[in-house]
């Protein structure tokens, strides 16, 4: 039975995390199912890939199961199987929790959550068909595991991609299964720099909790998610890997 994936899906793989993933896998020479909504940028995200790689693309809502299933239909029907499964697609709206609207909240919740989980479980049926040691990562975040103001739908919904892998971690393991999550302070993405660009991300604050005392980047999040794909961490699941500078650790904001 295959412990390293050969074949790993990304979801929000046109930019941002979901690249800098992508790129580290095809580096390792992974075949790719690139997933994104938006056809465009992810046609150009393919053609960021190393010379040789073998990359499929699906433009597809990862809250939409019938766009789930017909990603996992292409995916098998090129690859033959899916190994590994990186669910990287997120969106955050910063809002006063006393304004938030329900569809504002329930889209964070629709995306990150139930995005994740539709995805999760189409992969996890194909490796249990396959008979498939595979490997799922998450990406969630350290307001997985504290509160932040103007973040009340965000951080429910990582708390919840935090427990959604520990309760996959038990239930899939004795299927060879591992379900991990790699969790990031302030990653620099586009998403964030456009959150910079409102003056709806305190990018001063995030550093002086920081311990390290900045950003993370993108490629340090996928170096994260690679080694917990890998050979390398064959023993580890039900993991929430913080890839924070320290940001949890630190009890007091330095002055």
């Amino acid at each position: 039975m295959k412990q390293t994936p050969k074949c790993t899906l990304i979801t929000g793989a046109a930019s941002g995390i979901g690249l800098a993933t992508a790129k580290r896998f095809a580096a390792e020479g992974h075949a790719l199912v690139l997933v994104d909504q938006n056809a465009e940028s992810l046609a150009a995200a393919a053609s960021a890939m190393p010379e040789g790689t073998q990359v499929l693309i699906c433009a597809a809502k990862v809250t939409e199961p019938d766009a789930v299933n017909d990603c996992l239909k292409q995916a098998v029907a090129r690859f033959g199987g899916i190994d590994g499964l990186v669910t990287s697609a997120g969106i955050v709206k910063a809002c006063n929790s006393l304004e938030v609207s329900p569809e504002d909240f329930r889209s964070q919740m629709d995306v990150n959550v139930t995005g994740s989980w539709l995805f999760a479980q189409g992969v996890a049926k194909d490796m249990v068909r396959c008979g498939v040691s595979g490997s799922i990562v998450m990406i969630g975040s350290v307001y997985g595991a504290s509160g932040a103001p103007m973040r009340a739908a965000y951080c429910a919904s990582k708390g919840a991609i935090h427990n959604l892998t520990e309760s996959l971690a038990v239930e899939w393991g004795p299927l060879g299964i591992r379900v991990n999550t790699v969790a990031p302070t302030g990653v620099r993405t586009p998403m964030v720099q456009a959150m910079m660009d409102a003056g709806t991300y305190d990018t001063k604050g995030v550093k002086a909790r920081t311990p390290l005392g900045r950003l993370a980047e993108p490629d340090e999040v996928a170096n994260a998610c690679w080694f917990l794909a890998s050979d390398q961490a064959t023993m580890i699941t039900g993991t929430v890997l913080r890839v924070d500078g320290g940001w949890l650790a630190n009890g007091y904001t330095f002055t």
